[in-house]
C-alpha cells in the first residue's frame, strides 16, 4: 500500500465515526428540537397567549426553531437546545403559575412520547437495534438514534437551570419568595451549562449518560448500540 493509499485510509478511519454519528443524529435532532418547541408554543397558545405564534413558533418549520451553537453541542456531547420559545404568564389563561408549568413541561414531556414511539419497533423486535446498510445505518440504526437524543433532551431540560425547562418548572413550583431568589442566576445560567456539558466526566454527563443508558434499555428492550 503506498503512502497516498495509506493516509486515505487513515482519513476515513478517523472521520468515518463522526460522519456516520451525524447521519444517525441529524434527523432526531431535527424532528426532536421542532417538535420540543412547538409543544411549548402549542400549550401556550392554547392556553392564551398568542406571543408564540406572534412570533412564528406555531409552526413545525425546522427554521424556526434550531439554534446554531445548540445544534452543534448534540454531535459533540449529544445534548444540546433549540431557540427557547418566548410565552408571557401574565396572558395564560388560569392560576398563571400551573399554566407556566405546563407550557414548560410540554416540550420534555413530548420528547418522552416521540421516544416510546419510536421505543416500540425495537422492544416488539421488529427491527435491529443495530441494523446497516453497508456503511451506512439502517432504520433500527436510526430508531435508536432517535430514542437516544429524545431521551437525552428530556433528561437535560429538567436540570434546574436557565433557560431549560426544569428550571421554569421548579421556579413556579417554589413559593414566591425562593422563585424570586432563583431569578438572580437567570443571567449565568447559558455560561454554566456550556461549561458542564465541555468538562470532561462532567458529573451532569454522567448523570445524562447513566440515567439515559436505563431509560433506553427498559423502553427498547435492548442496550443501546450505535
Amino acid at each position: 500500500m503506498d503512502i497516498l493509499s495509506k493516509f486515505y485510509l487513515a482519513s476515513w478511519q478517523t472521520f468515518y465515526p463522526l460522519l456516520y454519528r451525524a447521519i444517525l443524529l441529524t434527523p432526531a435532532v431535527i424532528i426532536g428540537f421542532t417538535v420540543h418547541e412547538y409543544a411549548h408554543a402549542w400549550v401556550a397558545v392554547h392556553l392564551g397567549d398568542p406571543t408564540p405564534k406572534w412570533q412564528g413558533r406555531l409552526s413545525l418549520d425546522p427554521r424556526r426553531h434550531l439554534d446554531l451553537l445548540g445544534t452543534i453541542l448534540v454531535f459533540l456531547v449529544y445534548v444540546g437546545w433549540a431557540k427557547p420559545v418566548q410565552w408571557q404568564p401574565a396572558n395564560l389563561r388560569g392560576d398563571r403559575r400551573i399554566g407556566s408549568i405546563l407550557v414548560a413541561a410540554a416540550g420534555p414531556m413530548s420528547n418522552v412520547v416521540m421516544a416510546i414511539v419510536a421505543a416500540l419497533p425495537l422492544k416488539l423486535s421488529l427491527v435491529n437495534m443495530s441494523s446497516r446498510f453497508g456503511y451506512l445505518p439502517g432504520l433500527g440504526s436510526f430508531l435508536a438514534a432517535f430514542v437516544l437524543f429524545n431521551v437525552l433532551l428530556f433528561l437535560f431540560n429538567l436540570i434546574p437551570l436557565p433557560p431549560l425547562d426544569g428550571f421554569n418548572i421548579l421556579e413556579n413550583l417554589l413559593a414566591p419568595e425562593a422563585a424570586q431568589a432563583m431569578e438572580k442566576i437567570r443571567q449565568y445560567g447559558p455560561l454554566v451549562l456550556v461549561l458542564l456539558l465541555l468538562w470532561p466526566s462532567s458529573p451532569v454527563g454522567n448523570f445524562l449518560g447513566l440515567t439515559a443508558s436505563a431509560l433506553i434499555s427498559w423502553l427498547t428492550g435492548q442496550p443501546l448500540l450505535l
